[in-house]
């Protein structure tokens, strides 16, 4: 367990390293090695670097995709310029790009790896094994399930749900596969995108259900599916 040095009532690790003009808020616990580099915000009552309970290799035995998204070394990494805001929790083996904004109460596990100038809402979930590339944005109470894979620019919509699993099931990892989604997509408010590929460019209405493969540059909205326009897609470029 560690001894932790305590500032007032912030509770720092001894074996984390805390670069330059970085701001702390009270409360705060930073466990283990995590690195916080230089000009980082964190907020009050957040937790940062303590160990996931996920069973990695015990989840690796049963499905080696997972293998894929191990994040080497011990410890959580924050890059430089980003935001994390009152409450957050952000496991062990975590790295967060610069420039990023972690939202209040927003609940990052193990083995993810999220790319500079991400933006995750407030309450957001982002499973283990989750991969976001740069400049996409998460909205408030989104849940991202373990092992998704989502491209740069993607904007999803707040309570959109990436399921990893058809049925939910908690008892194996045997046949789980997060939902990948493509460069500049976007998903409306209430979706859910089981286990399945959604082609770069396209575009999802709200409230849908989707477990199927989606070509790129495609309109998913209310049952029907057709090709996204020229003037959709370069909205998709310059929306975020």
């Amino acid at each position: 367990m560690d001894k932790y040095r305590r500032c007032g009532s912030i509770f720092i690790s001894p074996k984390a390293r805390i670069g330059k003009n970085v701001s702390i808020g009270e409360g705060t616990r930073i466990a283990g090695n995590a690195v916080i580099e230089d000009g980082v915000t964190i907020g009050d009552y957040c937790k940062i670097g303590f160990d996931d309970p996920v069973r990695e290799k015990a989840i690796i035995r049963q499905n080696s995709y997972y293998k894929d998204f191990l994040v080497a070394g011990n410890k959580c990494l924050i890059k430089k310029n980003t935001s994390v805001h009152d409450g957050a929790r952000i496991f062990n083996k975590v790295t967060i790009g610069e420039g990023c904004r972690i939202g209040d109460n927003a609940f990052i596990r193990g083995h993810c790896k999220i790319g500079a100038g991400v933006t995750v809402g407030f309450c957001a979930y982002i499973g283990p094994f989750v991969e976001i590339a740069g400049d996409s944005v998460i909205l408030n109470s989104s849940v991202i399930g373990s092992t998704s894979k989502i491209g740069k620019k993607v904007f999803i919509s707040p309570c959109v749900m990436l399921a990893e699993n058809k049925y939910m099931s908690i008892s194996s990892y045997k046949k789980r596969k997060g939902p990948v989604i493509g460069d500049y997509v976007r998903i409306g408010c209430l979706s859910t995108i089981i286990s399945c590929k959604i082609g770069r460019f396209s575009i999802i209405g709200a409230n849908s259900v989707i477990a199927k493969d989606l070509p790129e540059g495609m309109v998913y909205f209310q049952g029907t599916l057709r090709k996204a326009t020229a003037g959709e897609k370069k909205e998709s470029l310059q929306g975020l």
